[in-house]
């Protein structure tokens, strides 16, 4: 029985010790996403066949040598007849014919080397295509890193939100208890009426409400930081914390606009797009040029292995071949390939022009947002500190008896709100920072990791 309890004593402690050591920060968390997401390690898996696809057509470039080797063996049978004579026959004397198998043998190897000469620059375009998709590859794998860290931080920061506003919620219901009793006291000597007691007393049930919607909304923003972090929510301990929101450095137009060009790996994938559709271009024109291949023969002959070997050194057979290809007609399909290159040519540029309009649109909101939450945020400060001091005041003097009730509790909606607003805005602030931050392509930038 002793035996027993200790188990579970041990059982205990370790299960309380897993849970103590769950405690991430942002970085960690973003960490363990970049590890665990399944679409960062699919882009990885695409990364590794653009690099295969590299070379590939690298081999395009090289001559193709093979070496053959042939042993045949022919077996047919050869019936030897003797002359067949009647009075023979008729003596009762017979020849019997005999049967032999024979068979003949031959061997031969030989050495050949391929290569393609000229192809209307084929193979060179073909290469430079593979390495423009390694080029996309690396940058759908930024793509995709810093949406998963944009989500992370979302779901962080909304962690820190809801901890800050069930913080405010708490308090704001210990001060309506602490209201309450108050005036349940002043109600009790007759110093106030039965109506403030019901209306402190109703300020209290709505803080209340308040704590428990926060409280739900509190575990609703872990299990969903949790998912963004490719693991499941089985009660381990995770508190956000971060420090005051100070004002940030806002690019000016021009900096952003060089951001995104250099930056934004969507906008360099798109404009990766137009460089391979000039390639196919390229291409295209490339099949209506004459192609131009050549080869190289060495073999050698015998009637067994043996004299295989003697006619590699003294009997060999060399031979050289060139082979030139033109196309003349092929119904109109070079032709067509041809400008239906052009025309996706002109449809990337023009979703290239599109797109980056449409961020450096995102970009002004963005940065126009930041600074005013530069000024802003400072005065919500200012005002969350305004509003406590009201608050005291307002108290000092309800228990003094020159104020109402109606007046502390407006000023201590006037509180919990200021504060409310206060968090919101930070929150809201961090957001449109880390909006900025992934429109620039900065966002993986700053957190390396997960490489």
């Amino acid at each position: 029985m002793k035996y027993f309890l200790y188990k579970i004593g041990l059982a205990i402690i370790m299960f309380t010790g897993l849970f103590a050591q769950f405690n991430y920060n942002l970085e960690e968390c973003i960490s363990i996403a970049l590890e665990n997401k399944k679409t960062i390690q699919s882009s990885k898996f695409g990364l590794e066949l653009a690099i295969k696809g590299v070379l590939v057509s690298r081999s395009e470039l090289l001559p193709a040598i093979s070496l053959t080797y042939n042993n045949i063996r022919n077996r047919f049978p050869e019936q030897a007849i003797s002359n067949f004579d009647i009075s023979d026959a008729l003596n009762g004397i017979v020849d019997t014919s005999v049967s032999t198998i024979n068979s003949s043998v031959s061997s031969s190897a030989g050495l050949s080397l391929n290569q393609r000469i000229y192809n209307g620059g084929q193979s060179k375009n073909r290469l430079n295509q593979a390495k423009l998709n390694l080029k996309i590859a690396n940058l759908n794998l930024r793509k995709i890193k810093i949406e998963v860290i944009q989500r992370v931080s979302n779901s962080y920061y909304g962690l820190l939100q809801a901890q800050q506003l069930l913080e405010v919620a708490e308090k704001n219901l210990n001060l309506s208890k602490q209201q309450v009793d108050l005036v349940q006291k002043q109600f009790d000597v007759g110093a106030v009426r039965r109506t403030d007691l019901l209306k402190a007393n109703v300020a209290k049930g709505q803080a209340k409400v308040e704590a428990l919607n926060q409280s739900t909304k509190l575990k609703n923003t872990r299990r969903q930081l949790f998912n963004e972090m490719g693991m499941q929510d089985f009660g381990q301990s995770i508190i956000a914390g971060a420090d005051n929101w100070g004002e940030v450095v806002v690019p000016t137009s021009a900096e952003a606009l060089e951001l995104l060009k250099t930056k934004n790996p969507i906008i360099l994938i798109q404009e990766e797009r137009i460089h391979l559709n000039q390639l196919q271009i390229q291409l295209a024109r490339g099949l209506r040029l004459p192609s131009l291949s050549g080869s190289v023969n060495y073999s050698a002959y015998g009637n067994n292995n043996e004299q295989l070997l003697n006619a590699i050194g003294s009997d060999w057979n060399i031979g050289i071949n060139l082979s030139l290809m033109i196309p003349i007609y092929s119904g109109g399909q070079l032709s067509n390939n041809q400008e239906q290159s052009v025309l996706l040519k002109k449809q990337s540029e023009s979703d290239y022009l599109t797109f980056l309009n449409d961020q450096r649109v995102q970009v002004e909101l963005l940065r126009s947002s930041l600074e005013n939450y530069s000024e802003i945020i400072p005065i919500n400060e200012s005002v969350v500190l305004s509003a406590e001091e009201d608050l005291k005041l307002v108290q000092e003097r309800y228990s003094l008896g020159s104020a109402t009730i109606l007046e502390v509790l407006d000023a201590q909606v006037s509180l919990i709100r200021s504060r409310s607003t206060l968090i919101n805005t930070v929150h809201e602030a961090r957001i449109n920072e880390m909006n900025l931050e992934a429109i620039l392509g900065l966002l993986d930038l700053k957190y390396q990791l997960g490489k």
